[in-house]
């Protein structure tokens, strides 16, 4: 029985291209040899065996050896491994039988460097022996007598003197002859088969087996499953065993599934398909071993597979899903589609996407226990962290009831203290396994960028827990420091939580006594519609929140009162001729004119303009906590643990990617604040170079500053006319109020600061400077991957979800976020509505019911006299006139 083995040898010019499975050496001739013995040769002699298959001078030129091999712990990803000496050479063929690599080899021809020397001297040398033409003549004399006298003749090391060497040349013909001897058929330890290679008919590298070099313990083909195949785990048997019956179109029943046993047989009767595995009693890992064909046949194009099942789906989506947690169902059930040819129901692709979640991040009842150990392990990486939780006793008994969790990144509270003294604060619901709520509390940095800064996992947003979460922001963020301000959507939990900061609870002494508390514009503006209906006159009242001079906004609010009690007339005799006694009764209980509708709110909670002291510093929205609630929009459907690796890494990138930004700034002697104030500034100081500056004050540095008039046409119009006073404290006064609600001079005052000789950047606040903005973002933040991946199941478990808190319906969420009057208000296109029934589809002329909605009030109100309208007089003083 022959013992060769059958080798592809590449050769020629070319060169080594790369695809998705590794190399490609398509470029590059081929042919097929056999070598006799190949395991127990030497490298010298598989050398020799090349050289003279190829016809190589050794003098003149070297070859190397390159075999394919695959070190890929998962697929295949074949290369090349530089063959040097017999060592590597019988590591290489060991590996090929053990592993199924293919026997092929790359032999490339390189000219030696002290040959290609030899040759320039050669060439140097015969345009001597050219111009001495009997010196020539006896060096041809010598060589002749060289050949009869063989044993005088040594070599000289010259070039081609193996031409002029008889020895040399008898030695040459005995290898050619051996060469002849080992083409011809018989017992050679080497064989070529083809004197001249001829290119390979076959692509590619085929089908073979793969391994994992680093752990020889099993061994196991990409897709298909073999007889001898080992695999590690029951797991990866079975999903070997499902990929190839899906590959091949045929269904399998399980007929064992034991601890040491697994076995499947063709779902028909009549085929003997089946696949036996067992793992040993001493072995660590699973082998084959027995696998039989198939004999049944294909009846038709099915387009569902009873063993696609969820796990299966899950693990071939894997890779897909981690890196885009947003991917859809509907993606999931294309690519099944695309990769395998069958249909997949929505639920199904669903629950295989759960399924990833859960493989990634664990179970969401084990996050709850692995919580409180991955945010210890945060807290001692990073300096400054925090957190705390808050449970109670099961009922049933066993471990605790995890109810609230609060934590923050030390990184994220260091640039809170650069940061403006105030907080966005709002929630968002979580949309996994489990019902709750996720509370932020976002900061602003100096040029106008969102800082997260604290978290909480609360069961829902009430008093309780946002005075749960609003004391630990108070204690482990703000500290000590004075009159941060909190800007909120109104909610009702949110004001009870601050009004007990601010006043105690109950015998308690207060907690957070000077905070704090402004309402957003945007929330403002959606109770404004869903109380007037009118797109229009909720723009006029934003203009109304955000003006900031008096005269302007007493014009805003009566204009607001005349168009808003015209519309309820209009409503109101629309209702009237429908029904009159539906419209007496409606009267009372209909909508009530702007000014009765603000009166219970104050002023300085929704009004740029009554802002004590400038809290505000001009954010009139919680924008930025919304921002940033829309980030977490994707991930807020995994556990615990992956939501909060979510913040962590997110904000451990978003802090390098901003510090990348503004480091330039701060060795840049021409800019003196970020971005976004130098551009502010640039703009004021263009304006003010068109103001007119009148100085007035003896002591003190008061100017009047009359501004040009915009309209630059040949008419008459009011003049604007502001007083600005440049106090010696640092700080500054205009009667347009921008410096005290900004904290940045206005055009006014650098007008008249250019008049003074005094410099505008003197009336910046410190938190726009570069440094304060530079400073934000220079902190580290350290990850936790060196202590795990927090997924697994405790032994000891500390902590469960509450069981009332468990989603009970089937599938998952039908809407994506709770739609309120905020999103109809803002929306492109509002559809047809009834301001009787308040029902979509129709008007009030066929309201099937017929019934007046009742408009809901305004907010509770801290004092009721700041809710009083302002007193209109009539004055010669220059004031702004409505646009007609």
């Amino acid at each position: 029985m022959s013992s060769k083995l059958q080798f592809k040898v590449f050769f020629g010019e070319g060169s080594v291209g790369y695809g998705p499975n590794g190399i490609d050496l398509s470029g590059f001739k081929c042919t097929q040899s056999g070598i006799d013995k190949s395991g127990d040769r030497s490298f010298v002699s598989i050398y020799k065996w090349l050289e003279r298959g190829f016809r190589i001078n050794p003098e003149t030129h070297v070859l190397t050896v390159q075999t394919v091999v695959t070190w890929a712990n998962e697929g295949v990803l074949w290369e090349l491994m530089l063959i040097r000496n017999t060592a590597d050479w019988k590591m290489y063929m060991e590996a090929a039988f053990e592993r199924g690599w293919p026997l092929a080899m790359l032999v490339q021809t390189h000219e030696k460097p002290q040959a290609a020397a030899d040759e320039e001297n050669e060439g140097s040398r015969s345009a001597q022996r050219e111009g001495d033409q009997a010196e020539e003549e006896e060096e041809e004399e010598e060589e002749r007598s060289q050949e009869t006298h063989v044993i005088q003749t040594e070599p000289q090391g010259q070039a081609d003197e193996g031409e002029r060497i008889s020895s040399i040349v008898e030695q040459m013909q005995i290898e050619d002859e051996e060469a002849e001897q080992i083409e011809e058929p018989g017992d050679s330890s080497d064989e070529e088969g083809e004197q001249v290679p001829a290119e390979w008919s076959e692509q590619g590298l085929g089908n073979y087996m793969i391994h994992d070099a680093r752990g020889p313990e099993w061994e196991y083909r990409e897709n298909e499953v073999v007889q001898g195949s080992k695999y590690p785990t029951i797991d990866a048997v079975k999903e070997a065993v499902k990929l190839w019956s899906v590959s091949l179109r045929k269904e399998f029943r399980v007929v064992k599934s034991k601890s040491s046993v697994y076995e499947v047989k063709c779902l028909k009767e009549d085929c003997p398909w089946r696949v036996h595995a067992f793992r040993g009693r001493w072995k660590t890992h699973w082998e084959c071993s027995v696998v039989t064909e198939h004999t049944c046949y294909l009846e038709g194009v099915e387009k569902s597979h009873r063993n696609l099942t969820v796990a299966f789906i899950a693990n071939e989506m894997y890779g897909l899903i981690v890196d885009n947690l947003s991917y859809e169902p509907k993606m999931i059930i294309r690519h099944i589609e695309r990769t395998f040819k069958y249909t997949i129901s929505y639920a199904k692709a669903w629950r295989a996407k759960q399924k990833v979640f859960e493989m990634r991040f664990g179970t969401y009842e084990a996050s709850y226990d692995n919580l409180p150990r991955m945010l210890c392990k945060i807290v001692e990486r990073n300096p400054g962290s925090n957190w705390d939780v808050l449970h109670f006793p099961s009922l049933i008994g066993g471990p605790s009831v995890l109810q609230r969790v609060f934590f923050c990144l030390g990184p994220c509270v260091k640039a809170f203290q650069y940061c403006l003294p105030l907080l966005c604060i709002d929630g968002t619901f979580m949309t996994g396994k489990y019902k709750g709520q996720i509370l932020t509390a976002i900061g602003v940095d100096g040029n106008n960028q969102v800082v997260p800064v604290a978290f909480a996992f609360v069961e829902n947003e009430n008093t309780g827990s946002w005075y749960w979460f609003l004391e630990r922001v108070k204690d482990h963020v703000v500290g000590a420091r004075p009159d941060v301000c909190l800007i909120s959507d109104r909610h009702s939990g949110i004001l009870a939580a601050i009004r007990q900061l601010q006043q105690g609870h109950g015998t308690e002494h207060p907690k957070w006594a000077d905070v704090r508390n402004r309402w957003c514009m945007r929330h403002m503006g959606a109770n404004f519609y869903d109380h007037f209906k009118n797109k229009d006159l909720m723009v006029l009242f934003k203009r109304l929140c955000a003006q900031n001079q008096q005269h302007k906004f007493n014009t805003l609010w009566k204009l607001l009162d005349d168009m808003t009690a015209k519309q309820i007339a209009e409503r109101e005799a629309r209702a009237s001729s429908a029904n009159t006694t539906q419209a007496t009764q409606s009267s009372a209980s209909g909508p009530k004119p702007f000014t009765q509708w603000i009166r219970d709110a104050p002023k300085e909670k929704w009004s740029l303009l009554y802002d004590t002291d400038g809290r505000r510093y001009g954010i009139m929205t919680t924008n930025q906590a919304e921002s940033y609630n829309m980030v977490m929009r994707g991930v807020r459907c995994l556990p615990l643990v992956g939501i909060v690796e979510f913040i962590m890494y997110g904000c451990a990138k978003y802090f390098r990617d901003h510090y990348h930004a503004v480091s330039p700034t701060v060795n840049n002697p021409a800019m003196v604040f970020g971005n976004r104030i130098t551009e502010y500034m640039h703009k004021k100081i263009t304006k003010a170079q068109q103001h007119n500056v009148r100085p007035m004050g003896t002591r003190e540095q008061r100017f009047e500053v009359a501004c040009k008039d915009r309209s630059r046409r040949g008419v008459r119009r009011e003049r604007v006319l502001q007083e600005c006073l440049l106090r010696e404290d640092g700080t500054a006064a205009c009667t347009c109020h921008k410096p005290k609600l900004l904290h940045l001079p206005c055009s006014h005052v650098i007008a008249a600061c250019v008049e003074s000789g005094v410099q505008p950047r003197s009336f910046v606040s410190p938190y726009f400077t570069k440094e304060a903005v530079a400073s934000t973002w220079e902190h580290e933040l350290y990850g936790i991957g060196v202590f795990g991946t927090f997924t697994q199941e405790n032994t000891q478990v500390w902590y469960i979800p509450d069981p009332e808190t468990k989603r009970t319906g089937p599938g998952r969420r039908q809407t994506r976020r709770i739609r309120n009057g905020m999103d109809e208000s803002e929306a492109g296109k509002v559809p047809k509505r009834c301001t009787q029934c308040n029902n979509y589809g129709h008007n009030y002329k066929k309201c099937p019911m017929n019934e007046e909605h009742d408009a809901a009030e305004a907010g509770p109100s801290g004092n009721a006299s700041d809710g009083r309208p302002p007193v209109f007089q009539t004055s010669t003083t220059s004031r702004a006139r409505p646009r007609r």
